[in-house]
Order: C-alpha cells, then structure tokens, then sequence
C-alpha cells in the first residue's frame, strides 16, 4: 500500500493506492471503459515539445466552442474550467453553504462542501420519483438546490422537463445541476438542463467522464443567470486551460461516430453486468439510464473484498458518512471485459 494512500472507504473511483500491489479490472471510476477515442491518441502524438513554449492563447476560447457545438449550447452562455470539481469549489465560494441544499446521495465534492443535505426517506428504496420530490421540497424551502443527474451513485435520470416544471413553479430558487454523466444518455444534447431557457438554472458539465479522458481536466459552467455567470467568470483564471487539456477534448469532441457506437455498446454492456449481478446482489439498483449500477448492501467492505478477490475493483461506499449511501458503484466494462467478469465470478 502506497504511504498516506486513502482507505477503501474514502478512496474517490479510480484510486487503487490502498489496494495490494497486484493487477486489477478497475471497475471504481465512472469513466468510459472504451476511451479515449482514437483521435485523442492522434492529437498527442501531434502536440511537439514547441507547441509547449508560449501561453496556451486561444484554446479556452476553442475548446468553449467545440463543447458548445457538441452540447447544442451558445458558447457566450458557457465558462470554460477544470473540470465539474472546480466549478463546485467556486460555488461553494461564491454562495451561503448554508442556504445550498444537496439531493444526497451524491458526489464527493459536492457533500464535503455543502453540508445540508436532503437525505433519502429512511427505510424505504430510492427512487426517481423520491429524488424528484425532494428538489420540489428543496426549491420550494431554499434559496439554491444542488443535484447530480444522472445522480451519482444510483444511476437515477430526473427528466429535464419535470424539472423544469419544478423550477417555474419556484423562480426564486436556483437549481444547480451537475451533468457529469449526461452524455451517457442518446438524446443527451436534448435531455440537459441547458435547453431549459430558465434563468434560475446552473449547469455543471465535462467531456472527461464518457470520452475516457480524465487524466484532462476540462469543463463548463452553463447559466443564463447574469449575477451567478458574472460573479463564476470574475474567478475564472487567466489561464484556464492548459494547451495539452483543450487539444485533446477538442480531438475527442468530434468524435461523434465513435460516440454514437461506443454509448450502444456501453449501454447493453451495463445491461449485461444487471445479468451478472443480480442473483448475487439483491440490492441492485436495476434499469438506471447510465454505464454504472449501484448496489446495495449494508456490509460494503466485505463485499468489496469479494470483487477484490476475483481481480476487480469496485467504489465502495459508506452509509455512515453524511451525503453516502451504504453499497457499491461498478462501472459497466467492454464487451471483452465482461465476458471475463462473468467467468471470473462463476469461479
């Protein structure tokens, strides 16, 4: 184990540092399986040592319109940044942590950095419809609302339309929408919170997650909300991407054929790890539109040990920590990848 490296529990996906030095299927981060597309491996093998010399001049400006494109989005209506994880740490800067109301359960960042937290109801299953109740009671009783979606862990889709018909009807709250993993859905472009023309909404994306290139760190803010947009860009850096960052999310975001067939396959993938799990884990969490599945289960560690033990890693999460819900998150793997899971834990 590497020194000062998290514990299994705290570990965010994609950390193996607490985990024996051995080879694992590392199925803990959300991150698409099949990336980075091929154009990325094209556009780095391109980038020359003198292309590093000047100031990145240009690129926030490219990459904002090459994501606007992709999103179906106005670029003047979009702050490029470093990812999803920036943009939380400036909001939580920014606005009263007090009067911010997350959804839980959610992501990591966004728990640890607004502690008021509107939690599942106790003893009953999670559902779409129990999430969406939840950011009714939240707009109707605070001035921010904070929701992953599709929400991370579950997987759950709140449609873009009920939630708009939630913030009409409370023009006074701000709903803050983390859109990680919209992409994974076919109609994405249509299905974001972006389309919505409603000034009391803040959107959250990045192509790092579903292009498989989370080693970049590139992101955006979306908001028709002039004093929420003019107070993010004021602490927007000078520099806010570096040259490396944006050539390669350029590249993978005109990837659109490769897009349109990795998703499909991403998808039945998902639907083959339900196969494999099911029997064996009541508590999964079946039919989410998203590449990942979340289980259930009140003893997350042992059952971590058991993926381990068959050579793969999956998140574990614990229900005790504010924000968490007990269980685990597993990623969908390749079609080649899958069909040695479900060797490995018929063994």
């Amino acid at each position: 184990m590497t020194e000062n490296a998290p514990t299994v529990l705290d570990a965010q996906g994609g950390d193996l540092r607490s985990l024996p030095d051995r080879e694992f299927l590392d199925l803990g981060t959300c991150v698409n399986r099949y990336g980075p597309p091929p154009a990325v491996e094209t556009a780095l093998r391109c980038i020359k040592p003198e292309h590093l010399l000047a100031h990145p001049y240009g690129d926030e400006e490219r990459f904002t319109e090459a994501y606007a494109e992709f999103m179906g989005a106005s670029p003047d209506r979009l702050i490029p940044g470093r990812g999803i994880t920036e943009f939380i740490r400036v909001l939580a800067q920014l606005l009263p942590t007090e009067q911010v109301a997350v959804v839980t359960p959610d992501y990591t960042d966004t728990i640890r950095r607004f502690p008021v937290h509107l939690d599942p109801p106790s003893g009953t299953a999670e559902t779409a419809q129990s999430r969406l109740e939840r950011v009714e009671l939240g707009m109707r009783t605070r001035p921010y609302v904070f929701l992953s979606n599709p929400n991370n862990p579950l997987g759950f889709y709140l449609h873009r339309d009920d939630l708009m018909e939630i913030c009409r009807a409370n023009p006074d709250s701000v709903l803050i929408v983390d859109e990680a993993y919209i992409e994974f859905l076919p109609d994405h472009a249509e299905l974001s919170m972006t389309q919505s023309g409603l000034s009391n909404v803040v959107v959250l994306r990045s192509p790092n997650k579903f292009f498989g290139i989370a080693g970049t760190r590139t992101g955006a803010l979306w908001t028709l909300n002039p004093d929420i947009f003019r107070r993010v860009a004021e602490r927007k850096l000078n520099w806010t991407l570096s040259h490396v960052d944006a050539v390669l999310a350029i590249a993978a975001l005109g990837e659109t054929e490769w897009a349109e067939h990795t998703r499909s396959a991403l998808l039945a993938n998902a639907l083959g790890l339900e196969e494999i799990l099911g029997d064996r884990f009541p508590g999964l969490v079946r039919g989410v539109p998203v590449h990942y599945r979340f289980i259930a289960t009140d003893d997350p560690i042992a059952d971590h040990r058991f993926f381990l033990d068959h050579g793969v890693a999956v998140r574990a999460l614990d229900g005790r920590q504010p924000g968490r819900v007990s269980g685990l998150r597993i990623t969908a793997p390749t079609a080649a990848e899958l069909a040695n899971l479900k060797d490995s834990l018929a063994r």
